[in-house]
């Protein structure tokens, strides 16, 4: 069974090029605004939701802020031409599942989804470094792993699902990425196996 993916953008050609990319291996709606994509979302059921930051009704931060609001189970990839760092921070904040330029290669976008549909992470590399840089000038100390961090840490290990840990630590999933995410950027790791690489250097393994 195929795995299903909706992109949300307003312009057609542009939408409608990266369905074009992405048909051989998933199935692919597309929509054009915030209100058409909530509409749609729980009876296509994506596990994969490709967005725009700026369209025509709301922005894609109302969007995700909406979908991870009600709970709903889908990775989010932004797919946007808005790169500067306040943006980037925006979205670790709300723990999409990755970020990529507009101007990405066919390669690079069916590796982000698939990396992503298998549970991992996928940012543009030098977007991600760029704000990793900016990230570790603007403060140490807000660098330093918190004990919630670690905890989190310490089940991603033990490879617990979001669920899991969420249930085991008494807070929500939104939340647990949340961590993830911060635990991400902090380390400077890209994914679970560099989470890992980070919890040895640090004896916690």
């Amino acid at each position: 069974m195929l795995h299903k993916v909706l992109i949300v953008d307003d312009h057609k050609v542009f939408a409608e090029s990266i369905a074009s990319v992405l048909r051989n291996k998933y199935e692919v709606m597309e929509v054009s605004s915030v209100e058409k994509a909530l509409q749609i979302i729980t009876t296509f059921s994506p596990d994969v939701l490709i967005t725009d930051l700026q369209l025509p009704d709301q922005d894609g931060f109302f969007l995700i802020k909406t979908i991870k609001s009600k709970g709903i189970d889908v990775k989010i990839l932004v797919l946007s031409s808005l790169t500067n760092q306040s943006t980037i921070h925006k979205l670790m904040q709300l723990g999409v599942n990755g970020f990529l330029n507009k101007n990405v290669s066919s390669i690079d976008l069916l590796n982000g989804i698939q990396k992503i549909v298998q549970g991992d992470s996928f940012f543009q590399t030098d977007i991600y470094d760029d704000y990793i840089k900016n990230f570790k000038l603007k403060s140490d100390k807000s660098n330093e792993i918190t004990p919630r961090e670690i905890d989190v840490l310490k089940l991603i290990i033990e490879e617990k699902t979001t669920s899991e840990i969420a249930e085991i630590l008494n807070i929500s999933n939104y939340t647990v990425e949340g961590y993830r995410k911060n635990l991400l950027y902090k380390t400077g790791a890209t994914n679970v196996v560099g989470l890992i690489k980070y919890a040895m250097k640090i004896n916690l393994i």
